[in-house]
């Protein structure tokens, strides 16, 4: 006979396999994704029940739980003002990734999860996605028989991804957790056996992104080596900074060698220093464009401005700014408390916008969005978390006297540059909101909090 006792067993054996797990999920899609977000919290309502909810430092829940609720009730008033039902709903479900984030919180506080297992299982997941581009590049098809995307003229090397251009962002976010594995795990003494393995993944990821065609997520690559090296606190910096140095002179090397990567570099950042004189140009370039005010069309998607010499540039420089200028709009009418989830995508359609503006489903830009869709309130609330987070963890790295029993210092690395690279504020992204983003962001915080409430509970004891 099965006993409470067996069933909490049971259910906490398969909840620690499943988050174990999770990194492939993000392989799978988005149905994968929620699958298992959903099995995560049924298996924890009995086994850990109150649990997820409480806190050794209370501080970070009122903070997480502030943000959520500034979320719904943002939300709730954009409802009554422009009668978008379904986003109501939406900002209920997104209540998933808090209950995501408790739950991870709680495994890692309990110590019912081996975050050494979730590292390995991360790396793994990400040099599965990074090997299927080589072979996709090497054999015209990946291992499922999925050809390269073309765009523009340019290929893209999607690998397990298949029309989706997120192979790049997937090999950022769980390989710069991953690779912190091959410290954690093994066991020699000999520390050129840990930089020899170190450096051919990072090698290996930085031609995998290369290869992805993805440019945010090779410069975020980047940003991550250096910033690995400067927060190194033991003798052995001088080597992650050189490595860092280098890495980063040879990828510009082979990006300046290849023409479609240099073009794509540079045709990137062109536009951002001159976001002031981005209108201008458009104007200037397409004097006609007036008389589409109001129209709801935007110039990018008219036939008679295709053969003009500089439709391709025009566009390409503008296209984030302009992004970025429709999203400072919609900001400012409500700046306090935003304008609902999701709601982008609805405002910037309103004509008042257009011309000179792109309308898209985001602003792609994490901190853009954030202030569009909770405003000023919501996006204090969240930064104030992950800087907390993020100082707090770095302390305890630095520190690490009463947590070196409980702990790897690796661990930390890996979650503070993991938090640094996804909230750094002048990346082009995905949608905040996506469940892809939204599914790691949230695991990451939930690793980082746990580690946070170990260092309380270690300290008490």
């Amino acid at each position: 006979m099965i006993t409470m006792t067996d069933t909490k067993k049971i259910n906490l054996i398969l909840l620690e396999y499943l988050i174990y797990i999770f990194p492939i999920s993000f392989i799978i899609g988005n149905l994968a994704i929620n699958i298992s977000i959903v099995l995560i919290i049924v298996l924890s309502i009995f086994p850990l029940n109150k649990d997820i909810f409480y806190f050794e430092d209370k501080k970070i829940f009122y903070l997480i739980s502030l943000f959520f609720l500034c979320l719904i009730l943002s939300t709730i008033f954009q409802l009554y003002s422009s009668g978008y039902y379904s986003d109501w709903i939406k900002s209920l479900v997104f209540l998933r990734y808090f209950f995501l984030l408790l739950i991870i919180k709680t495994v890692i506080y309990k110590k019912i999860l081996n975050i050494n297992f979730f590292l390995i299982s991360s790396l793994i997941a990400s040099v599965l996605v990074a090997g299927d581009i080589f072979v996709q590049y090497i054999f015209g098809k990946n291992i499922i028989g999925y050809p390269p995307v073309s765009s523009g003229g340019i290929k893209y090397f999607s690998g397990l991804f298949n029309h989706e251009l997120i192979a790049g962002g997937f090999i950022l976010m769980f390989s710069t957790i991953g690779i912190f594995s091959i410290f954690s795990i093994l066991k020699t003494e000999k520390k050129f056996i840990y930089l020899f393995l170190f450096a051919i993944l990072i090698i290996f990821f930085s031609f995998s992104l290369i290869l992805a065609g993805n440019r945010m997520p090779v410069v975020l690559f980047l940003l991550f080596l250096v910033t690995l090296g400067l927060i190194y606190k033991k003798k052995e910096r001088i080597y992650f900074v050189t490595f860092a140095l280098l890495t980063t002179l040879l990828l510009t090397i082979i990006i300046i060698k290849s023409e479609t990567l240099s073009y794509r570099v540079l045709n990137f950042y062109t536009g951002i220093p001159k976001p002031s004189l981005v209108l201008k140009e458009i104007n200037k370039e397409y004097p006609n464009l007036e008389k589409y005010k109001n129209t709801g069309k935007q110039f990018h998607n008219l036939k008679e401005f295709e053969s003009t010499k500089n439709f391709t540039y025009i566009p390409y420089i503008s296209g984030h700014i302009s992004i970025f200028i429709t999203s400072i709009d919609i900001f400012k009418d409500k700046p306090l408390y935003g304008n609902g989830i999701k709601s982008f995508r609805n405002n910037c359609s309103n004509k008042t916008y257009l011309p000179n503006r792109v309308c898209e489903s985001h602003p792609h830009n994490y901190v853009m969005e954030i202030l569009n869709d909770t405003g000023i309130i919501g996006l204090f609330l969240i930064y104030s978390l992950v800087i907390y987070l993020m100082f707090s963890n770095y302390r305890d790295y630095i520190r690490n006297d009463s947590l070196k029993p409980l702990i790897s210092n690796w661990i930390y690395l890996a979650v503070i540059l993991s938090i640094f690279i996804n909230f750094f504020p002048f990346k082009s992204t995905g949608s905040f909101f996506s469940t892809f983003n939204s599914a790691f962001i949230f695991m990451i915080l939930g690793i980082s909090i746990g580690l946070n409430e170990l260092k309380f509970k270690n300290r008490d004891k």
